[in-house]
C-alpha cells in the first residue's frame, strides 16, 4: 500500500489488487452489455424480417385474389404468362421464402433447410418457378446469403433432375449433398 501527503493531509491509497479487482469486474459488465446489446439487435432483426415476411405474404395474397393486381407481379421472361400460372409461380416463391425465412430466423439449420428444398423442389412447378426467375438471381451480390441459397438450390435441382432422368424419381430423398456452411 502506497501512502504519501497532499495538503498537509495523509492519504492511503488503494492497494493495486483491489484496483485490478474492480477493473475486472467493470470490465466483465461491459463485455456482458455488449453481449445483451448484439442479442437484442438480433432479436429485433428477427422480429423486423417476420414483420417483412408477413407484409410480403399479405400483398402476394392480395394480388393472387384479385385479377387487376395480377399483373404487377409479372416479372418473368417470356411473354406474358398465363394467370394460374403466374399464381403457382407466386405460391412457389410463398414456400421458397417460408423455408428461407425459417433458417433466417433460426428455426431450421442448414441442413434442415436443404431437406425441406429438397422435398418442395420434387415438383415440377417448383423447378418451373425456379428456372423462370434465374434472372432475378442474376442481380443477386455475389457474396450475399441469398445468393449463396440460390446455388445451394441450383445445385439441388440439378441433381434431382438427373435423378429423374436416371432412376425415373426413385430415392428422392438422399438426393443432393446438404452444403457444409453457406
Amino acid at each position: 500500500m502506497i501512502t504519501g501527503k497532499a495538503g498537509g493531509r495523509r492519504h492511503r491509497s488503494i492497494p493495486v489488487t483491489y484496483v485490478a479487482a474492480v477493473l475486472l469486474a467493470a470490465c466483465r459488465v461491459h463485455v456482458a452489455l455488449r453481449r445483451l446489446e448484439a442479442m437484442t439487435a438480433q432479436e429485433q432483426r428477427r422480429k423486423a424480417l417476420t414483420d417483412y415476411r408477413r407484409d410480403h405474404q399479405q400483398l402476394i395474397a392480395r394480388a393472387t385474389a384479385d385479377p387487376t393486381l395480377l399483373p404487377v407481379l409479372d416479372a418473368y421472361e417470356e411473354e406474358e404468362l398465363p394467370d394460374d400460372l403466374k399464381r403457382r409461380h407466386l405460391y412457389a416463391n410463398e414456400l421458397y421464402q417460408h423455408a428461407l425465412h425459417g433458417y433466417h430466423v433460426g428455426i431450421l439449420t442448414l441442413t434442415e433447410l436443404h431437406g425441406h428444398l429438397r422435398y418442395i423442389f420434387q415438383s415440377r412447378s417448383m423447378r418451373a418457378y425456379w428456372e423462370a426467375t434465374r434472372h432475378h438471381r442474376a442481380s443477386l451480390s455475389e457474396g450475399s446469403d441469398e445468393a449463396r441459397l440460390g446455388r445451394v438450390v441450383d445445385a439441388l435441382v440439378a441433381d434431382l433432375d438427373a435423378n429423374d432422368a436416371e432412376r425415373e424419381g426413385e430415392s428422392w430423398w438422399v438426393v443432393g449433398r446438404p452444403p457444409d456452411g453457406v
